[in-house]
This record gives structure tokens, C-alpha cells and sequence, in this order.
């Protein structure tokens, strides 16, 4: 236990010294963001054509998150890798010997696979919230509207945690950011009904 507890210690202190916590950061309310306007998207667009099931839309939906999240996680995990090397390939002109396989190295494995992992569940996590009414409806627990509802809510439930996120990482007004990412989402839900009467 003393040893899992000196790794993970160790773990952490790679990922704050290479600045990947801050860059984690980042890309979790990014992509959690994207997740959560791509199912509000999903939502808005079954309900504009009046054709959505609730098994359409859970398909459509996990679909879409796991794509995001997979997609995130291996293109997050490259960028950083090749980021991560090119410092490295400075850092080795330095000193003139190879770093490959050393304690900056697996650092810098480290560092890419947390900001890869953060990036990959950070917008499923966000999706997989608002389909949440969608397995209610599916169960017969609730009906269609009341599943549409709900989801919308949480949708903007979610938007507005990542906007108290972002204001107590910034030192700014956390209920003004909340506030601003849910009048995001509104915009967005407005624009999507708009361009489907089109």
C-alpha cells in the first residue's frame, strides 16, 4: 500500500511539474463542453423533426460520445507524445546524450497519458448526464416529453458547473461563468430550432 501510495504521489508530481495539470484542465471543460452541446444538439434535433425515439437518441447519443472520447484520447495522447519528445529532443542537444528511457522520459509518458485520459472522458462524462432521462423513458419510468425536459435541464445543469469550474480556476465571479455557459446552451438550443424550421 506504502509503495502504490509513493507512485501515485510520484504521478502527480510529474504531471504538476510539467504543466500537464494545467493543460488537463483546459481540455476538460473543452471537451466537456463539446460533449454536452453535442447531445444538447442531438436532443434539440430529434425534437425539431418529431421523429426521435428514445432508443434513437440513446444510440445516437452514446454513439457520439464514445467517438468524441476515443477520438479525444488518442489525439490528445499523439499531440502531447510529440510535444513532450520535441522537448525532450531540445533538452537531449543540451546535454548531449539520450534521455530515452529515463526519469524525464517516462515523465513525459506520464504527462501525455493524464492529459489523454482526462481528454477522452471529459466530454463522455458530460454527454452520458443528459441521456440519463433517455434510459427512464426507454424502462417506462417516465414519458417522452418529461425524458426531453429533463434532459435539457441537465444539459444546462452540467453547463453551468463547468462555468462555476472555469470561475474558480480563473479567481472570476463563479455565478456570473455559470450563468454565461448555460446562456451559451440557450443560444445554441435557439439556433438549432431556428436553422431546423428553415
Amino acid at each position: 500500500m506504502r509503495r502504490l501510495r509513493r507512485r501515485v504521489e510520484a504521478f502527480r508530481r510529474n504531471i504538476v511539474q510539467l504543466g500537464a495539470d494545467e493543460i488537463a484542465r483546459r481540455y476538460f471543460v473543452m471537451n466537456a463542453f463539446d460533449g454536452s452541446l453535442t447531445i444538447l444538439g442531438i436532443v434539440v434535433g430529434f425534437v425539431a423533426s418529431g421523429e426521435g425515439s428514445a432508443r434513437l437518441v440513446l444510440s445516437a447519443g452514446a454513439g457520439a460520445s464514445l467517438a468524441m472520447g476515443l477520438s479525444g484520447a488518442f489525439g490528445a495522447y499523439m499531440a502531447e507524445m510529440a510535444e513532450r519528445h520535441q522537448q525532450l529532443r531540445v533538452l537531449e542537444n543540451h546535454l548531449f546524450r539520450s534521455l530515452e528511457g529515463s526519469k524525464m522520459d517516462r515523465a513525459a509518458r506520464q504527462a501525455a497519458l493524464w492529459v489523454a485520459l482526462v481528454d477522452g472522458i471529459s466530454p463522455a462524462i458530460a454527454a452520458a448526464i443528459p441521456l440519463i432521462p433517455f434510459l427512464l423513458v426507454l424502462n417506462g419510468l417516465i414519458v417522452m416529453q418529461v425524458g426531453i425536459a429533463a434532459s435539457i435541464i441537465l444539459n444546462l445543469v452540467t453547463l453551468f458547473i463547468l462555468g462555476i469550474f472555469l470561475g474558480r480556476i480563473s479567481g472570476k465571479n463563479i455565478w456570473l461563468r455559470g450563468l454565461f455557459m448555460v446562456g451559451a446552451g440557450v443560444v445554441i438550443v435557439l439556433i438549432l430550432l431556428a436553422a431546423s424550421s428553415l
